[in-house]
């Protein structure tokens, strides 16, 4: 969960807790907990500024739900949580008793406080009531005076069962959250994050039966903005489009549509893409923008996962008892998305899609359960309870690993011909010396040799500190020099052929080697009758 408040947080969950891991001191030692007792590890959240600060609500669907202000977490509940100051104490209060204002009769129990002797500060979770200035409270045997005003730490969600709230989403100034295993969801007063909550029954709207899976927004420019439409997705895949800033008011809100697409993969697998939403479904990643105007039955060709469709179905088939995420990474061009592991016997992999171009591969190795994109980097969460920097350094959590690429299938200019690949070789452009594998397969089957090993030295001692005077060369662990290899033999025979290279990856420092052009030698042979 990644806070963008001011100060720059980044927390995970498990085991019941939440961590703050934006800058752990030990990387192998679990830190201390800042928040306990949850039943789901399983978030969602909303950042949400309002004139008292910028706030992140985590909503899990078991538990109450969890508001950061930037320095500490408070539960939310039908009840405001309070911080009040007090003196003159003749008998310490104690956790779980319930305090009364002697004079205003305001009644709440105690959370947490801090004790300084005399004097201190309880957090109480009001009932009833405004405590005053200067009166008596007392309860579970203790007492003091009241020493200033009463200060909100968490407003109260009321109308609404709030352990219950699983997801939810910002739009037009309101906070509009989803109530797990129902059809509704709920809509807070504007520029708030709390009160009285606003029901959006789709009990009536829903054709197909289900549930809330999430709710999200959807634009048809790039921004916030008149044209801005609420979206809620079902668990059956039907998408509910409303627009409007005012559920209470008939005349500024209404039903814009009901479309169907796949089932969603999951409460947090969806991501706005400019002026488009993009949902994970069964079928595909599919832009709310093609929903809206395809049949479900030819949304796959519609679906920006289109170029690897099967692999896409068989995963989706195969590992969707665990929920999928998204997560754009604008300034690497890339978009990553879970492809969790469910069994023992599966590998450990995430999709990978180039923002720019389109184009996708699989990242085998990467074993991702949830992402966050935090302060310029994406970090995910393993199945065995690690948190990982993506792309980050030369090695894979301190393993080798192997990059591979497959150019497309070639009939080399000559369809039907029996061809035999003789001889490879390529250019790069490279900022540091590394040892590459050419190689061919033919006729629609892979067939990949051993990899090469990784190349003899690191070159990261050049940069400025670490490198020895009169031996490093200035700058130059940052400039990409071309490098062509020798040709390398294949001997491979079949009609077409996919030229192949691999290149083991062992270093500190993080590749930079661009694929220029790869050069194949051939023979055709005559087609004989």
């Amino acid at each position: 969960m990644a806070y963008s408040g001011g100060t720059r947080r980044l927390f995970a969950a498990a085991d019941g807790k939440v961590f703050d891991i934006t800058a752990p001191a030990d990387a192998d030692v679990v830190p201390a907990a800042v928040v306990t007792g949850q039943t789901s590890n399983y978030y969602s959240t909303v950042p949400y500024a309002t004139a008292g600060g910028f706030y992140m609500l985590a909503l899990n669907g078991d538990d109450d739900p969890l508001l950061y202000d930037g320095a500490n977490w408070y539960g939310v509940n039908d009840k405001p949580l309070v911080s009040l100051a007090f003196d003159a104490q003749t008998v310490n209060f104690t956790i779980g008793a319930t305090v009364t204002g002697g004079t205003s009769g305001a009644v709440g129990v105690i959370e947490a406080q801090t004790d300084a002797g005399t004097t201190g500060t309880l957090q109480i979770r009001k009932a009833s009531g405004t405590y005053q200035d200067n009166e008596i409270i007392s309860g579970g045997g203790g007492s003091a005076t009241v020493n200033g005003v009463a200060t909100t730490l968490a407003p109260a969600i009321t109308g609404v069962t709030t352990a219950n709230l699983i997801q939810g989403t910002a739009y037009r100034n309101r906070i509009y959250l989803a109530e797990d295993g129902t059809t509704n969801v709920w809509a807070l007063p504007a520029d708030s994050i709390g009160g009285a909550a606003i029901q959006i029954s789709l009990a009536g709207v829903f054709r197909k039966g289900g549930t809330v899976q999430f709710v999200a927004t959807w634009s048809l420019d790039a921004g916030d903005g008149l044209d801005d439409k609420l979206v809620i997705c079902s668990t059956e895949g039907e998408v509910i489009v409303y627009q409007g800033s005012d559920p209470a008011d008939p005349d500024n809100w209404g039903l814009v549509g009901n479309y169907e697409c796949p089932r969603p993969m999951g409460k947090n697998g969806y991501m706005r893409a400019g002026g488009d939403l993009v949902i994970l479904t069964e079928q595909g990643a599919v832009p709310v923008s093609q929903i809206i105007a395809k049949d479900p039955a030819a949304l796959a060709l519609a679906a920006i996962s289109r170029n690897i469709q099967p692999d896409w179905i068989t995963d989706a088939s195969a590992r969707r008892s665990l929920p999928w995420e998204i997560v754009k990474w604008p300034s690497r061009s890339m978009t990553l998305i879970t492809n969790p592991t469910v069994t023992d016997g599966q590998s450990d992999q995430c999709y990978i899609v180039n923002s720019e171009t389109g184009a996708w591969c699989n990242r085998p190795g990467w074993g991702m359960r949830c992402l966050a994109y935090h302060d310029g980097l994406v970090y995910f969460g393993t199945n065995d309870g690690r948190v990982l920097i993506a792309d980050t350094g030369g090695t894979d959590d301190g393993d080798n690993y192997v990059c591979t690429a497959v150019v497309a299938w070639d009939h080399l200019g000559a369809v039907g011909h029996e061809k035999t690949v003789l001889m490879a070789r390529g250019q790069f452009l490279a900022a540091t010396p590394f040892n590459p594998l050419f190689s061919a397969s033919v006729d629609y089957a892979i067939t990949l040799p051993t990899a090469p090993n990784v190349a003899s030295a690191p070159s990261s001692t050049n940069n400025w500190d670490a490198g020895l005077w009169d031996e490093a060369r200035w700058d130059t662990g940052s400039v990409s020099l071309p490098v062509s290899t020798d040709w390398l033999s294949v001997g491979v025979s079949g009609t077409v052929a996919a030229a192949q290279l691999q290149v083991t990856s062992g270093r500190t420092e993080t590749p930079n080697v661009e694929l220029v052009i790869v050069n194949l030698l051939y023979e055709v042979g005559e087609i004989m009758i």
